[in-house]
């Protein structure tokens, strides 16, 4: 399974990008969950104004995507990436001298522009081209590892919060941008085309390039995966962040909660594993309608079942399996279904929809938590989330349709 890693000439800066991409995803996304009791304590802000931060920076990464696809189609990801590292590291600065609310979400603002420009899709765009036809696994790989980000920088956060206090925290985040990710992105090669442009292409190439939706077919087919993502994605990205609030109020005390709310990465780490071997025997569409069937049926589970540990930790265990074989489904179905010719400009425009589901996602499950109880919220996740599955089951239904006889008879 690591050969794709050894075998690519790459494996020492894949491996960094991964690490990139734990302290990237731990130290915006997922520290909110720890800060929100300090910045509540320290400077009157609520829980909706502390996770406004991550919709803040996602509604950034919405707007700003499409034109920064445009220029990593054109130039690469390299000098987007460690110009992103650095603006990251002012944000975490600012946001460490945050006094009330507007500076608060200022630095969120601050930090959502280097994210765009050094994670979210950036770093699938850089194995993309690096990799070729190895993306699909190579990217599952190191997904596997990423799934981890919550279950490290969790306790890391809280462990710095406790010796050190919040400020100094973020400011240790911002050293990490300096220090260890921003030489890594560094060493990323320079942008070539891709070699196989001069010259005719065998059909296998052609496809890999094109991908498998016909002309015709590639606007349905684009709506149709950014609403299976987005509806997905508002559930995976807010209900994940409230889930120890969620079983605390179901009756689990604080610390098992936290502990049962840790099972998480562990459990997103092993749906990985299971795609990264086995996935590439099925159409990647087909393993996504697999997660987007199992989601939504944790969530109808758990509101009917008494709140002990082992009903919460199976509901952890499986609804994270899902979400990781969403995850991955996400990063790799947009290059199988459209091609790398201009993976970064479709990837920027399916970031919009996304995103601004993504960046609804946090606040709106901390009201939903707060209005509704548990059991509502979880009612309406499944519900949300079989929205998702019916989009791709059209999508599978699309791809499967025999081409057009139109096209076969233009000549």
């Amino acid at each position: 399974m690591l050969s794709s890693f050894r075998n690519s000439g790459h494996g020492p800066l894949l491996c960094g990008l991964v690490l990139t991409r734990l302290i990237g995803w731990g130290t915006t996304f997922y520290s909110p969950s720890v800060l929100v009791q300090a910045l509540d304590r320290e400077l009157g802000l609520s829980a909706e104004i502390v996770f406004g931060g991550i919709t803040i920076l996602l509604i950034t990464g919405a707007v700003l995507a499409p034109a920064i696809g445009r220029v990593l189609d054109r130039e690469g990801t390299r000098r987007s990436m460690c110009m992103g590292a650095i603006i990251c590291a002012l944000g975490f600065v600012v946001l460490a001298m945050a006094q009330g609310p507007v500076s608060y979400l200022a630095s969120w603002f601050v930090i959502g522009i280097g994210h765009a420009m050094s994670l979210a899709n950036v770093g699938n765009v850089a194995v993309a081209q690096l990799m070729g036809e190895r993306t699909r696994r190579v990217i599952g790989l190191m997904m596997l590892v990423t799934g981890l980000a919550s279950s490290l920088f969790w306790p890391l956060t809280a462990a710095l919060m406790n010796a050190f206090g919040w400020r100094t925290t973020l400011l240790v985040f911002a050293s990490m941008q300096l220090i260890v990710v921003l030489p890594i992105y560094a060493a990323v090669p320079r942008f070539r085309s891709h070699p196989g442009a001069a010259g005719a292409e065998p059909p296998a190439a052609s496809i890999a390039e094109a991908g498998r939706v016909a002309p015709a077919q590639r606007r349905l087919a684009f709506w149709l995966t950014a609403f299976a993502f987005s509806a997905s994605g508002l559930v995976s990205w807010g209900l994940p962040l409230h889930l120890i609030t969620l079983f605390r109020e179901g009756g689990l005390t604080q610390s098992e909660a936290v502990w049962i709310a840790t099972l998480g990465g562990p459990a997103t780490i092993a749906a990985r594993a299971i795609d990264a071997t086995l996935g590439e025997r099925l159409p990647v569409e087909r393993v996504a309608l697999f997660g987007l069937l199992l989601g939504p049926l944790c969530c109808l589970m758990l509101p009917f079942l008494p709140m002990s540990l082992a009903a919460a930790g199976a509901f952890v265990l499986l609804l994270n399996a899902a979400l990781g074989v969403i995850s991955v489904a996400r990063a790799t179905l947009p290059l199988s279904l459209f091609g790398r010719r201009g993976f970064a400009v479709m990837l920027g425009q399916l970031t919009v929809p996304q995103n601004i589901a993504f960046a609804a996602a946090p606040l709106l499950f901390a009201v939903m938590i707060e209005r509704l109880g548990p059991d509502r919220t979880l009612l309406v996740s499944a519900a949300i989330q079989f929205l998702g599955f019916g989009a791709m089951l059209a999508l599978v239904r699309l791809l499967s349709r025999p081409p057009q006889p139109v096209a076969a008879t233009a000549g």
